[in-house]
């Protein structure tokens, strides 16, 4: 391979994983952002072509470009951090980011690469900042490498390149309703603010400049404001520090000294600071079935629905078939479908459980395979209860999994389909080696399978008669529970997860090598161009899922586990 092509190949790849990763960390953030409820709403700004459509890609093409420039730097930086100040590397903190829906500002959690240490007084209090700022912190802050940590909320989508700065909490509920305009649009890494004084400038002037900023959001605006951030934030430094202060002063302290803000107001506006923070004021709790169940024993039936076709190991298939039975609320019927012949050793099973449990077991199928949707959709018609229990043949299901859910749906008979999150495990189920985690609330299922299966198909329960009202599985060859379950949220199905692990699945080779098929690859591509067709899922989902798909096929089986491991499980 040629040094070009090598060079094309590597570039390809950075790309690849930084979609990916981006996608990951976006779904991560909007678990973790949160709206503050206790500020009065402001009408949302019209914005024009280039924000709406434009900006977030460029904000990813910066991205890829900045982790291919400053990759070594990261690490150097890394470790630098860890030998002068210890754990943790990044500093987190919650910043006001752009207005939801509501018009209120979501809070989102910015990072940096730390610069003060943890001391604390004999009290267990944080000493002030400029005895913990040490010599090295003081450089990173005068250099702005500590920004690079940012890179995080950049890939999220939390923050974007340009655009007003994100201040503090209690920054924000000291500004007026027209300052906090600057809050309608996507907070960056460098704004017009930080270009013309940064901290050297008065609180009013910096306000203003973000206020311009937001007038007119360009591409050429932008361009022009990163060429000024690399020429006075990073080659001249100015206005990083502010004078005689080892961090900036708080908007509302600066009203307070300069007499433009009583002390009684003062105090009431840093209460309200600490009620956003602490997710108090208005915020609604959300119902979660995990926090619900009691100690009742349900009394509505169920039937486990399985498939089995000939690859699949006996033993595998007895472990299964034992975790159902074993349940601490036992099925009243399990549906196996034959998808074709199986092996003797496979047979064997079958007719030992249908000899021991006679009235439970009730084995169909047919001669020739035909794939897990038509199987599927085969055994719903020969279940006879309302509660259908997802099984796989090669997956164990906890003791208390279907008491559960059953019990979620008697107490939420609104919702459609149940699920929860998974531990995954290699060869026994003491050697876990991920949990894959699904949103929980319905309202968050539904924006998550525009693009990803919001369900662990094996640990779903659902209710057949709505199944069926959807014609049941698409005639897919792969991702036949993603086609299903997103038809169903875009017809207005409620659905719910438990965040509580369920269900052990088995994770082995076998399972990379379908992940890295064209065949797999190509089908989830169209799956989300199906959605996107029938009005449920945008343009850019198609784009995204494209690329992270195309990616995971092109990158090493090696490679793709770790990504997997790293970013997509917990």
């Amino acid at each position: 391979m040629s040094k070009k092509k090598t060079v094309a190949f590597i570039g390809g790849m950075v790309a690849a994983v930084a979609v990916i990763s981006g996608y990951v960390l976006r779904k991560k953030a909007e678990n973790k952002t949160y709206i503050a409820e206790s500020v009065e709403p402001l009408l949302k700004r019209e914005m024009g072509f280039y924000e709406t459509y434009i900006k977030r890609i460029f904000d990813m093409i910066c991205a890829v470009g900045i982790i291919i420039c400053f990759g070594p730097l990261y690490l150097f930086l890394a470790v630098l951090v860890k030998i002068k100040l210890g754990s943790p590397i990044l500093f987190v903190q919650e910043r006001p980011g752009i207005i939801g829906s509501n018009g209120k500002e979501t809070i989102f959690k910015m990072y940096k690469f730390r610069s003060m240490t943890d001391e604390r007084s004999e009290n267990g209090e944080l000493l002030p900042d400029e005895v913990r700022l040490t010599k090295f912190g003081m450089w990173l802050r005068r250099s702005s490498l500590d920004e690079l940590g940012e890179i995080v909320n950049l890939l999220n989508g939390t923050m974007s390149v340009v655009g007003p700065r994100p201040q503090l909490v209690r920054d924000m509920v000291f500004m007026t309703k027209e300052q906090r305009i600057r809050h309608t649009a996507k907070p960056g890494l460098s704004g017009l603010a930080q270009v013309n004084g940064r901290n050297a400038i008065t609180w009013e002037d910096k306000l203003q400049w973000d206020q311009e900023y937001i007038k007119k959001v360009s591409f050429w605006g932008d361009i022009k404001i990163i060429a000024k951030t690399v020429t006075k934030a990073l080659i001249k430094q100015e206005g990083i520090m502010q004078s005689g202060m080892a961090t900036a002063e708080d908007f509302g302290d600066y009203l307070l000294r300069t007499g433009k803000i009583e002390p009684s107001e003062y105090v009431k506006k840093q209460v309200e600071a600490k009620k956003i923070l602490s997710k108090c004021g208005e915020k609604k709790q959300r119902l979660d079935v995990d926090d619900e169940i009691d100690s009742v024993f349900p009394t509505e039936k169920y039937s486990v629905l399985m498939s089995l076709y000939s690859k699949e190991k006996p033993e595998y298939l007895n472990m299964a078939i034992q975790s159902m039975l074993e349940q601490t609320y036992a099925p009243d019927e399990i549906v196996i479908v034959k998808d074709g012949k199986i092996t003797p050793e496979l047979q064997e099973i079958l007719n030992r459980y249908r000899t021991a449990y006679p009235e439970v077991f009730n084995i169909v199928g047919y001669e020739e395979n035909c794939g897990l949707g038509f199987a599927l959709n085969y055994g719903l018609k020969h279940c006879k209860n309302e509660l259908i229990a997802r099984m796989d043949t090669d997956d164990i299901s906890r003791r208390d999994r279907c008491w559960k859910q059953v019990r979620a749906f008697e107490l939420h008979p609104e919702y459609t389909i149940i699920g929860s999150a998974v531990d995954e495990f290699y060869g026994t189920p003491d050697k876990i080696t991920g949990c894959r985690r699904v949103p929980t609330q319905p309202e968050e299922i539904y924006a998550f399978a525009k693009r990803r299966s919001a369900f662990n198909h094996p640990s779903v329960m659902y209710r057949k008669s709505k199944v069926l009202e959807f014609h049941g599985y698409g005639n897919l060859r792969r991702n036949q529970d993603v086609d299903l379950f997103g038809r169903m949220q875009f017809g207005g199905c409620k659905a719910a997860n438990f965040r509580e692990s369920l269900l052990f699945f088995r994770s082995d080779e076998n399972l990379a090598k379908r992940r890295k098929s064209w065949e797999n690859t190509w089908s989830y591509i169209d799956t989300i161009r199906n959605f996107y067709n029938m009005g449920y899922a945008k343009l850019s989902d198609v784009v995204v899922i494209a690329i992270a798909q195309i990616g995971v096929y092109i990158m090493p089986i090696g490679m793709q586990n770790w990504m997997y491991s790293y970013f997509l499980r917990r």
